[in-house]
């Protein structure tokens, strides 16, 4: 089981990244977040791997920290979630963002992870409830929320439904103190990304 890399990174793409390790070379598929975070090619680097072994491939994945690691593998051992899709997840979230998301609930924000439907991310939310998701990273903030969701998660849907990016829509709350409504947050939310603009 390889585990660990240390060597020179040749090669960078957006798939994954290349590292040359003693004369040889590993192809380690990668996350969009270790991507930006390894170094230039050419220098020194050390990626956390897992190697995925299968019928008809072996396949390494690669991470910049242990904690995304970890978080692979909770998300594969999900029914339903392969590598794949467990890359993608964490090239759109961190592994802290997926814990927060798993303890709201967040089904809206899982499932627009390009690849992951409604029900894979009610799955998600459903196998990894409980779990400790600490390793993941800080621990989560659930602002505002509880296990269902809260005013936080239906402010913040209403705002996507008014057209707002799901993204610009938590910042926007994330500024808010805690409210007791969700028309108190829709109407603070609103009030500071007017002020943005």
């Amino acid at each position: 089981m390889i585990y660990r890399l240390r060597g020179t990174l040749v090669e960078k793409d957006t798939e994954g990244v290349v590292i040359d390790v003693g004369g040889v070379g590993y192809r380690a598929s990668a996350s969009q977040g270790t991507l930006r975070a390894l170094p230039s090619l050419g220098e020194e680097c050390v990626i956390h791997t897992r190697m995925v072994v299968r019928e008809d491939a072996m396949l390494l994945f690669g991470f910049a920290a242990r904690e995304e690691r970890t978080a692979f593998d909770a998300l594969t051992a999900v029914s339903k979630v392969g590598p794949k899709l467990a890359l993608s997840v964490l090239s759109t979230m961190t592994p802290p963002e997926v814990s927060e998301a798993v303890a709201r609930g967040d089904v809206v924000k899982l499932a627009s992870v390009p690849g992951l439907g409604k029900k894979t991310a009610e799955r998600l939310v459903l196998e990894l409830r409980g779990k400790d998701l600490a390793s993941f990273g800080p621990e989560p903030v659930v602002t505002g929320g509880n296990g269902g969701g809260g005013p936080f998660i239906e402010a913040r849907d209403a705002l996507a439904a008014l057209g707002y990016r799901l993204e610009e829509a938590e910042k926007a709350l994330n500024d808010v103190p805690p409210q007791t409504s969700v028309e108190k947050y829709i109407k603070e939310a609103l009030r500071r990304i007017g002020s943005r603009r």
